[in-house]
């Protein structure tokens, strides 16, 4: 069986890859480790891998087919493989000489993680940056955890690496991921044998500091004249809707219209960072309202499919993921097009709250954020009369948009 570049695998690769001229061949997937496609003459089955070792110290390698395309995707198919990798371990793979390994700890904590998300208690992004820190730690995935409690050094080692080569933030982030898979094994008792000393308390991190990326008053009409530039209509309003909103761009790339209440004035947003138990209503100022006429238009001359189920429709074919999903899915521009969006937008209507003349409570209940103290865990956000907060909002579009007009 031979073996064909690895690639990710999506639904256009699953359709161009072609059958076998003889035997099977092979693609691996590179976002899912051990997981692959079984090409032959007339199947592609997909398939998932786990080399083990028993207590008692004898490896092998278990392989289960978990689907054949295309009646099952590539999501379901890599879902099913995480699904199997968990069964395996629980039927004693996933050990090295009997010790629990860090890549069968990770498959334990996901299965727990994808539980959580599917209740709505946590959001799916939070595991899709797990799998990028499992990904820049993969290289220990057949390494026994109490192995990285036993050999410190190895990991301040590793902490150093990652800083020159995926920036400060990212190796942080991949050591408090390794800290929440060690605690995670420590807590379930994946491992009796496991050290109480966690390797990562043994790590210097990088010193951080909060991006400061926002834009002053002043700035507002010299972005909007870029921002009227773009070539595609639909991102000139996404964008401006994530300046007028405050909101984190990912909450909105998947806006539906079935979310918008126009009695209500409010867009709803199901599935925010930290999941469903976090939903909240965006209320709607006459700016914002005016922004999604546009964009509707605006849909159906980019894409009339799936301009009538998303707000914020792609290009489809141009757009900027294989497995396109009918929406905007990279809201990145060219810093020399747009030299702000996304976070910088939400930093943006943050910092000219006060000059707006919104309080803390209206900023932090209109961008959704956690409590910040003890007095504002007490108050009930759903109970917040909306017309008072689209008032706040009208406010703050008003301020943004005389702004702009004034540049």
């Amino acid at each position: 069986m031979m073996n064909a570049q690895p690639t990710k695998l999506s639904k256009d690769v699953m359709d161009k890859l072609p059958p076998a001229a003889s035997g099977q061949y092979i693609v691996r997937d590179t976002e899912e480790p051990g997981f692959f496609v079984v090409v032959g003459a007339r199947t592609k089955t997909f398939t998932v891998q786990v080399d083990v070792v028993s207590p008692l110290g004898k490896r092998s390698t278990k392989k289960r087919a978990v689907g054949k395309w295309p009646e099952v995707s590539v999501a379901d198919a890599r879902k099913a493989a995480r699904e199997a990798k968990v069964e395996i371990a629980r039927e004693g793979g996933g050990r090295e000489g009997g010790a629990l390994t860090f890549g069968a700890a990770w498959v334990e904590l996901r299965a727990a993680m994808e539980q959580e998300v599917a209740a709505g208690r946590r959001s799916a992004a939070t595991v899709r940056g797990y799998d990028y820190c499992y990904r820049l730690l993969s290289a220990w995935e057949k390494t026994p955890l109490a192995k990285l409690s036993d050999h410190t050094p190895e990991v301040r080692k590793r902490h150093r690496e990652l800083s020159t080569e995926s920036g400060p933030s990212s190796a942080n982030g991949a050591m408090v991921f390794l800290r929440r898979v060690y605690n995670y094994a420590r807590k379930r008792r994946l491992d009796p044998k496991l050290p109480h000393f966690n390797p990562v308390d043994s790590i210097d991190f990088n010193p951080q500091q909060r991006r400061d990326t926002a834009m002053g008053a002043s700035d507002l009409a010299g972005w909007h004249k870029k921002l009227r530039a773009l070539p595609n209509p639909v991102r000139q309003e996404f964008h401006l809707f994530c300046l007028l909103s405050g909101s984190r761009p990912g909450a909105l790339t998947v806006a539906r219209w079935e979310h918008l209440d126009m009695k209500r004035r409010v867009l709803h947003i199901p599935k925010p960072k930290g999941g469903e138990r976090r939903a909240f209503d965006i209320p709607l100022s006459r700016a914002m309202i005016a922004c999604l006429a546009r964009v509707r238009r605006a849909g159906r001359m980019v894409n009339a499919v799936n301009a009538a189920e998303w707000i914020f429709p792609g290009e489809g074919a141009r757009s900027h993921r294989a497995d396109f999903a009918g929406h905007i899915v990279a809201y990145q521009e060219d810093r020399e097009a747009l030299p702000k969006f996304g976070g910088d937008l939400r930093q943006t209507y943050k910092t000219l709250s006060p000059e707006a003349g919104l309080s803390k409570t209206d900023l932090m209940i209109l961008m959704n954020h956690a409590d910040g103290d003890v007095s504002d865990g007490y108050m009930t956000r759903s109970k917040v009369a909306e017309a008072y907060l689209r008032g706040q909002q009208e406010t703050m579009s008003r301020y943004i948009m005389e702004c702009i007009r004034r540049g």
